[in-house]
């Protein structure tokens, strides 16, 4: 279960999220997969921070960004898709956005190593 859970994070966090986000929203001008693409990362984030699964953070993170710029490029020849997202490009907003989520993540991250050390600390003084 010690390496189970870390794994499991890493292969959720591979998922394109920022690239279903954007797909999304071009197709059918709906905003709510940034919501759910928000959510699953901070839950992601936390869930790492409390195991100390820095290497899934990390690991997931970049695997996420490659396939999200790797999707866009193939959707790159259709000028509906660039036309979207002016005044940036699709690229841009797959920066943006990933930077962004990176972020959000980093102080979610900090918070739930905090509230561990806390816990252990507390579950020391305890015995």
């Amino acid at each position: 279960m010690r390496r189970l859970l870390p794994f499991i994070i890493f292969t959720i966090y591979c998922i394109p999220y920022v690239y279903l986000s954007i797909r999304k929203d071009f197709e059918d001008d709906s905003k709510i997969n940034y919501i759910i693409m928000a959510m699953v990362t901070v839950v992601l984030s936390y869930l790492s921070g409390l195991i100390r699964a820095d290497l899934s953070l990390i690991l997931g993170n970049i695997v996420s960004f490659s396939t999200s710029y790797f999707y866009n490029a193939l959707r790159l020849p259709d000028p509906k898709w660039e036309k979207y997202f002016s005044p940036v490009t699709s690229v841009e907003q797959i920066v943006l956005i990933s930077l962004a989520a990176l972020v959000l993540q980093m102080i979610v991250y900090t918070v739930a190593r905090k509230r561990a050390k806390r816990y252990i600390r507390n579950a020391m003084i305890s015995k």
